[in-house]
């Protein structure tokens, strides 16, 4: 069979019962094209970096900022770095309000803005991000194309087989808003799913785009897991993070009664929120299903154990979802659904500003930096005061060193220089000339009381050893400091996955303590020399990350696409709400 070159050429050659097979094939060609460019990069990553920003200077010298810093006369990368300043989102937000308002152009790029990104909003409103055609197309091309072709070599490679064609569960929405000048705004992965996208999803997706694109309050948990069940040839779950998927089977496993009762009878339960409006369009749509309806009933009458995905979705191939690092107890407690021979891809290193790299494996938990995205500059990370200098140096592609952590800075396609993006990634070997690297911490992130500075990196390191060292397998956890006590001190908030009795408290009080100390010289330094206090330790009630996450996704308006997990509470608010959720 000839596979047509798009997905719109599949709608126009293909009988109907051929279009998910089509239009897999069709996906996977796109990807496996993604995967030789990406890697053909990583082999001159140097020079395609630098290629990429004297294109980026020539393009937009006649803009309002590339006149500004005159990017017609740079030459070089050294005048670039001595010319631009390092920026950060305030220095563009006059410009951005300039463009969203009043419709002005050519102000930070030359290239069309098709999109603004919402950032999460967690510290404020949410920040408009612009995002050009060109950038566009490299969000398209790498944040979800390399699945198929990276999935497909594992199972060749692995098991001497391709993956099976079926449909995907995203755990997503797409909802976006029109600004003044009429540009959508919205999560960076709602901008990725275009009109050709839109119309092929019925034949590829569980659910129908209405679910993704609703606006209005809905229960979104159940929609996902109501169509998500009934179609039995699911062979990809997704979702932008991984406690998302995890909330999603605890659901089904608490719900499942009722979801097998509206599939059996081709309706949605009366009792969810939803507006009528996607109401009555998603059950006009609907039939019973009474066969796929008994075989739920058997496989979840024998148990929610490490095999029930499999039983009920038997083609599930692979789960794609940010699970690394932070979100490895999240994957870790997911397995209990999946068992371990399902590979998890995570995905991609992504944020509303740019695509930064991609996992290169599954299971990989290390991204490969994409020199094509963004043209990168690093800030040497010494744990001195002087990090946050304003006229820091930086390092380029060639210049890092494996073991090594650094500030992220990315000149990006969209109209963003020298852009400071908050975010400390550690260099762990390269592929090829591109760095492989880890996110380790938001510098935003780090927590002072005396003088010290403790990263979220360092409070992951302390809950891992802390698990090791008591049994207690822990869900979440969050910190902030308590600058009321005398002397201060920490607070560590942690979800056990079990009720820990209150015997162990002082047991497991005094290796929270210990293990913070191992995790940060300085913080220890300050501790044992009085100018702070002993940590406190607190358990919260079982589910309480959860409660949050849908406090902020029902209450707050946040798009669960964004729904990164809290380490450091940095508001009285925020504080009360996990205090109050302490296991007594």
């Amino acid at each position: 069979m000839n596979i047509p070159g798009t997905v719109g050429q599949a709608f126009a050659s293909v009988a109907k019962g051929q279009m998910n097979h089509v239009i897999s094939a069709v996906l996977k060609q796109r990807s496996y094209k993604v995967l030789h460019a990406a890697d053909a990069s990583s082999r001159v990553a140097e020079q395609v970096n630098r290629d990429l920003l004297f294109r980026l200077l020539e393009d937009n010298k006649s803009t309002e900022y590339g006149k500004k810093y005159d990017f017609a006369t740079i030459q070089d990368v050294d005048t670039y770095r001595e010319r631009v300043p390092l920026t950060t989102y305030e220095d563009y937000e006059e410009y951005i309000d300039r463009m969203t308002e009043q419709g002005e152009k050519n102000l930070l790029t030359a290239y069309p803005v098709v999109y603004y990104a919402s950032t999460s909003g967690t510290s404020g409103a949410p920040k408009k991000i612009p995002v050009s055609d060109k950038g566009l197309e490299v969000f398209r091309n790498y944040s979800s194309s390399m699945f198929y072709s990276v999935v497909s070599e594992f199972y060749k490679n692995t098991m001497l087989k391709n993956v099976p064609d079926g449909y995907w569960l995203a755990v997503m929405n797409f909802a976006q808003t029109p600004l003044p000048d009429g540009t959508m705004f919205g999560s960076i992965s709602a901008a990725c799913l275009n009109d050709e996208a839109l119309k092929a999803m019925p034949h590829f997706s569980s659910a129908p785009p209405e679910v993704f694109s609703c606006t209005g309050s809905a229960n979104f948990k159940y929609l996902h897991a109501r169509y998500g069940i009934a179609q039995r040839n699911v062979t990809q779950i997704t979702g932008p993070y991984i406690p998302a998927l995890l909330d999603l089977m605890n659901y089904i496993k608490d719900e499942w009664k009722m979801l097998v009762q509206d599939i059996r009878e081709g309706t949605i339960n009366p009792d969810v929120l939803m507006p009528d409006e996607l109401r009555a369009k998603l059950e006009a749509a609907l039939e019973p299903d009474p066969k796929r309806a008994d075989e739920l009933q058997r496989e979840f009458e024998k148990g929610f154990d490490k095999t029930i995905m499999r039983r009920i979705w038997p083609k599930l191939s692979a789960i794609s979802s940010i699970w690394a690092g932070n979100f490895s107890s999240y994957a870790r407690k997911l397995q209990e659904y999946s068992g371990r021979s399902i590979p998890y891809y995570t995905m991609s290193y992504v944020s509303s500003e740019g695509i930064f790299g991609v996992a290169r494996h599954p299971h990989d938990q290390c991204y490969v930096m994409l020199p094509q995205s963004c043209f990168f500059e690093f800030i040497p990370v010494n744990g001195k005061s002087d990090d946050d200098d304003p006229n820091a140096k930086t390092v380029l592609l060639d210049e890092l060193q494996e073991g090594k952590d650094y500030e992220l800075v990315i000149t990006n396609q969209s109209g963003f220089y020298r852009y400071r993006m908050g975010d400390v990634i550690r260099v762990i070997g390269f592929y090829n000339e591109s760095p492989m690297i880890t996110f380790k911490y938001r510098k935003k992130n780090i927590v002072s009381i005396a003088g010290e500075k403790f990263t979220e990196d360092h409070l992951l390191s302390a809950v891992r050893s802390f698990e090791r060292k008591t049994g207690i397998n822990v869900i979440d956890f969050c910190m902030y400091p308590d600058r009321d006590a005398e002397p201060g001190r920490y607070v560590v908030l942690v979800e056990p996955e079990e009720v820990v009795p209150s015997e162990r408290y002082d047991e497991c009080k005094a290796i929270m303590a210990e293990e913070l100390a191992r995790a940060s010289t300085s913080y220890a330094h300050y501790v044992a020399g009085g100018n702070m206090g002993e940590p406190k330790l607190i358990f919260l009630q079982k589910e309480t990350f959860q409660f949050h996450r849908e406090m902020k996704m029902y209450e707050m308006g946040i798009n669960e696409n964004q729904l990164k997990p809290v380490r450091v509470l940095d508001k009285p608010d925020l504080i009360k709400f996990f205090t109050l959720l302490e296991e007594k």
